[in-house]
């Protein structure tokens, strides 16, 4: 992964909560919207000050945007001990002992982590009533915690969005990048053929500019269903709409009018969001 994906990563998924679009990000570095779009495309390199600008305004750690190395934000490591002694109530001795480790290097931690299982195990041996408790804790922290692989699905994301605004230019060439889905969280990624980012807010509030939606490939909808749609050589999300007058294109934002299909215009339905 690049510089450009890793600043596309902290626009659409990391700050999704500020729901920024290219022209808000660029805004507040002081870029165009052009520029970051260029960017991500790696259609010209990012330059020195803009690296050091975004991790000013946004908080992120250099070493992650340029190399790809974690943590992704300044004081993250920080706030987890914060968060892990109000939790679990620990003491200045304990948290001490916990920032030493967080800091210390791989070899150091695993040496130290064989010395603690030894000593738990040996700690188990001595009380035997006691082993068949943990072996229980262990297994249900494994199933919680561990994904499996029938649980991971590689999607093409495609890199021109649909538009969820006034629509946007298909072209014959459009990059993608494949994706791992996590099906626990994203269940509705099992049934889809490839999945689209959303530009606009023409579908808020269900679907905001930066999500991404779970396609479905299918040459037909029912009525109501919200799908991708290919009008006048230009894509968008929308609601199909089957009226007395017509077919029709819905925004779910009441500001946007319904698009009217004219039987004159070239219209294909390309599937429906899952």
């Amino acid at each position: 992964m690049d510089i450009g994906n890793r600043l596309k990563i902290l626009r659409v998924e990391l700050l999704s909560n500020k729901k920024l679009t290219r022209k808000q990000f660029g805004e507040q570095i002081g870029v165009s919207e052009d520029v970051i779009k260029n960017i991500e495309y790696n259609r010209a390199p990012i330059k020195e000050h803009m690296v050091k600008l975004i991790c000013q305004t946004f908080n992120v750690n250099e070493d992650w945007l340029r190399n790809g190395n974690e943590p992704i934000f300044n004081g993250e490591e920080e706030n987890l001990i914060k968060s892990l002694k109000n939790k679990y109530q620990l003491d200045e001795v304990s948290t001490s002992l916990l920032t030493t480790f967080v800091n210390l290097d791989e070899f150091s931690k695993k040496n130290i982590i064989d010395f603690l299982l030894k000593s738990i195990e040996d700690y188990y041996t001595n009380n035997p009533d006691k082993l068949k408790e943990l072996n229980l804790k262990i297994n249900t922290f494994e199933e919680m915690c561990i994904t499996k692989d029938e649980d991971i699905k590689n999607i093409q994301l495609y890199e021109i969005p649909a538009s969820a605004g006034t629509g946007m230019l298909i072209t014959d060439d459009i990059p993608y990048e494949i994706k791992q889905i996590d099906l626990t969280i994203a269940p509705q990624a099992r049934k889809a053929d490839f999945a689209l980012y959303v530009r606009g807010d023409s579908m808020e509030p269900v679907y905001y500019d930066g999500d991404i939606v779970f396609i479905k490939e299918q040459p037909s909808l029912d009525n109501g269903q919200i799908g991708i749609f290919i009008y006048d050589d230009e894509a968008y999300i929308k609601k199909y709409s089957i009226q007395e007058d017509g077919t029709y294109l819905v925004s779910l934002n009441k500001k946007y009018p319904p698009i009217k299909i004219e039987e004159n215009i070239c219209f294909k339905i390309c599937g429906l969001v899952l």
